[in-house]
């Protein structure tokens, strides 16, 4: 409608009729009310809406094609790192040491790639919800030990200390071993990888009866307090410039935190420039089956 001042308003009229005492219609009641304000509000929400949907359709069309191109690049790689280690096994007594270190490094540098689409496809899968784990009792302490003795070699290359602290009296937890590898994996790598003098520690301890908390400690770069607030972040690093030093998608901590959240689980993390940084994870003992998931019970002792 239009009012007096010729400014045109969204309106709202309702009418109803008048009746005498024996019920006759004899006149009609009519209210309008400017509701300007409130088509406003509407159309606001509406845009707002419509700006999510779209947003969770680029959500949902990255996801997917995070995880086409990874697994198109996951099959052509698998056969490099197949045939580059046949070569290697036969041919080594032949090749001279030079051929080696060059079919070493093929090898190497695929593990590397294999490892960072693995990254994308489980971030993808957790995005969408369709991630899931597979639980079962075993020993938390070989894990870890195991786990450090597979990354040694990485800080043996650096002149790094690489130290394990054991506090801890029930070794059985009830988890997904290579979740929980794949969490520890990242961590300590990271503290390694941002480390170029001094130490790394890995320590396990009870916090009570139904948690575990697991600590790695590195002497390395630290990062800045403006960091700290987007560290767990996807495809963020504690160095974001062009020329960074440091190799990696900036997915690592991301898929800490989501399967720890998956697990009921929590980590935390202190740091400052220049001092190392502290990463602590919280888990309880025994996971919940979550999504009356059937888990097959195995024990590792």
């Amino acid at each position: 409608m239009q009012n007096h001042q010729k400014i045109l308003f969204d309106c709202e009229i309702s009418a109803s009729t008048i009746k005498d005492n024996k019920g006759n219609c004899i006149g009609i009641r009519w209210l309008l009310r400017d509701i300007t304000a409130r088509k406003q509000a509407e159309n606001k929400i509406r845009c707002v809406e419509m700006q999510n949907f779209k947003l969770q359709e680029a959500a949902q069309l990255k996801s997917q094609i995070v995880t086409v191109l990874s697994h198109e690049l996951r099959t052509p790689l698998n056969a490099i790192l197949g045939f580059s280690d046949i070569l290697l096994r036969l041919n080594k007594n032949q090749f001279n040491s030079q051929s080696v270190k060059m079919v070493e490094t093929i090898i190497r540098n695929g593990k590397q790639l294999l490892k960072l689409i693995n990254n994308m496809l489980d971030f993808a899968k957790l995005e969408e919800g369709e991630f899931s784990l597979n639980l079962q009792y075993f020993n938390i302490t070989e894990l870890i030990r195991l786990i450090v003795d597979d990354l040694r070699f990485f800080a043996n290359q650096k002149n790094i200390n690489l130290d394990v602290n054991i506090n801890i009296q029930n070794v059985k937890v009830f988890n997904d071993p290579i979740r929980i590898q794949q969490i520890l994996t990242n961590l300590i790598s990271n503290a390694i990888k941002f480390t170029e003098t001094g130490s790394v520690l890995i320590e396990l301890q009870e916090l009570d009866e139904d948690k575990i908390i697991i600590i790695v400690k590195d002497t390395g770069i630290g990062i800045s307090q403006i960091d700290l607030n987007h560290i767990f972040q996807a495809f963020r690093q504690a160095n974001q410039t062009k020329s960074r030093c440091y190799q990696g998608t900036g997915l690592g901590l991301t898929i800490v935190k989501d399967l720890l959240d998956l697990m009921g689980g929590n980590i935390t993390v202190e740091s400052q420039l220049g001092e190392g940084s502290t990463f602590r994870v919280e888990l309880p003992r025994e996971v919940k089956l979550v999504n009356n998931q059937e888990n097959q019970k195995n024990f590792h002792f």
